[in-house]
């Protein structure tokens, strides 16, 4: 942690902007300023802003590792056909569950390295709104650029504590020591908090968030046509689901509360979200029912990640061929996920040219193709939070079952699959719950974190039988963290 934060010198504005950013995003400096400099205007705040985003567009972070690659892997979501030196198949491998192995170190360090180094970014940027609050004039962009900020550091933590801690439900869990919360922009010695600190810092920045964001405007639509998305609006208020915005911040509270157990919250929050309203009355997220043209689910979308030229990443990572790291081999295990013998075919998540694209060899998921969007907005866009998740956490808390049953029924329908006709036991929810999760978020990262926080001690494909514990779930901190001892 310490080389980390002494090698950061907030260079940011030196990135080359996305393609797909908006006028705001158009950084006119082509080489690093000083921070002074950058923190002495106002739209210094902005482009450090921006760089905070890209560092976690990243491939370590949100634009592959903790979207669809490490985490997916480890739900067991992919099928290359055979491992580089011809062996096994790739990841059948119980090593992938053992931390650190010569297979997981490498994500375990490098995750953990570019998620605090963009919290340390995050915290610097706190740290000058603080001494340069003045140079902010703009109406409103204090509150906004601050609640980003802090949204985005709760959200940054939230995984930490997802992948680096303890499983909450267990004895134990909660006193574990877990991560450091680094709330200032320093190298001093930070001790390690427990997850149940961990949780309460992170509620506690959102608290704070969802203060600031209160008068967030909103602004959610997608352009179709020529019309410009800034014409008449604040070009740093547009585009919101691409931002860590009012509903992203609650949505974000949903979903720790839940991993905390704490259900009536998380209840609440959700709620807040899914009954969400725009100004002219009509609902702020839908779900969508046709994905012909919209693979990411663009009205569902409470928070998402901007990958700059992410097009050419897909078309890499969703190549169908037998290497690919991200492909599904057998088609026979795509069935099974997808409940096939049942009502599965009919699932636009799953359907040919949808929710996945077959070939000779398998299939790879068709999300990520986003070349024939309805809108040219929403290309290059990897989902974080979908209104979807918003009725799974609601069905989770329910405090009856039938009520279980029509929440999740009211997804299975927008996605074109029968209803479910009954549920009646605690077994079967749960049950009903998982195979939901490994429908809808195929290559976004969250059943992993659903089959940790239940603590499945075996899933569909896994090469544990019977015996996965609490240490096959849990990353370790890096080597170098504990050698030092100072975190």
């Amino acid at each position: 942690m310490k080389t980390t934060i002494k090698n950061i010198i907030f260079a940011l504005v030196a990135l080359t902007v996305m393609s797909s950013c908006m006028d705001w995003l158009d950084v006119k400096p082509k080489t690093a300023v000083s921070e002074e400099e950058l923190f002495s205007r106002e739209e210094g705040f902005l482009e450090a802003l921006t760089g905070i985003y890209m560092q976690m567009s990243n491939t370590r972070l949100y634009g592959r590792e903790l979207s669809y690659g490490i985490v997916d892997i480890l739900a067991q979501r992919y099928e290359p056909t055979v491992n580089f030196a011809g062996r096994e198949p790739v990841y059948a491998d119980p090593d992938w569950y053992r931390f650190p192995s010569d297979r997981t170190k490498p994500y375990i360090d490098d995750i953990w390295r570019a998620s605090y180094a963009t919290i340390a970014n995050i915290n610097n940027l706190l740290e000058w709104m603080e001494r340069n609050a003045h140079v902010i004039t703009t109406p409103g962009y204090r509150e906004v650029l601050k609640g980003e900020a802090l949204g985005l550091r709760a959200f940054i933590y939230t995984d930490l504590l997802r992948l680096y801690g303890p499983i909450f439900k267990n004895a134990g869990g909660p006193q574990s020591p877990t991560l450091p919360y680094r709330k200032e922009f320093s190298r001093a010695d930070m001790p390690l908090s427990t997850a149940a600190q961990v949780v309460q810092f992170i509620v506690e920045d959102l608290r704070q968030a969802e203060e600031l964001l209160a008068d967030d405007p909103m602004w959610m639509q997608f352009v179709t046509g020529t019309e410009s998305l800034v014409l008449g609006r604040d070009p740093f208020l547009i585009a919101r689901y691409k931002r860590m915005n009012l509903m992203a911040v609650k949505a974000l509270s949903a979903r720790v509360h839940l991993w905390a157990g704490n259900t009536a919250e998380a209840a609440r929050y959700a709620q807040e979200v899914v009954d969400a309203r725009r100004s002219d009355g009509e609902p702020m997220f839908q779900l969508v029912t046709n994905n012909v043209r919209d693979r990411v689910f663009s009205t569902e979308l409470i928070f998402s990640m901007s990958v700059h030229r992410f097009n050419e990443q897909a078309d890499r990572d969703f190549v169908i061929n037998m290497a690919n790291t991200y492909l599904i081999y057998d088609r026979a295990r795509l069935n099974q996920m997808f409940d096939v013998t049942v009502d599965g075919a009919n699932d636009m998540r799953y359907r040919d040219g949808q929710g996945f694209n077959f070939g000779a060899v398998g299939a790879v998921v068709a999300k990520y193709d986003q070349s024939a969007m309805f809108s040219a907005d929403i290309r290059n866009t990897i989902p974080l939070i979908r209104l979807s998740e918003m009725y799974y956490i609601l069905a989770e808390c329910a405090a009856d079952f039938e009520t279980t049953r029509k929440l999740l029924s009211a997804v299975r329908e927008a996605r074109g699959t029968d209803e479910i006709r009954s549920i009646t036991t605690a077994e079967q929810k749960l049950h009903e719950l998982m195979k939901e999760y490994r429908k809808e978020f195929y290559a976004e990262g969250q059943l992993w974190y659903f089959y940790k926080r239940h603590f499945y001690r075996t899933f569909l494909f896994c090469p544990f039988p019977t015996d996965m514990m609490d240490e096959n779930y849990r990353f370790p901190l890096p080597e170098n963290e504990v050698e030092f001892g100072n975190y």
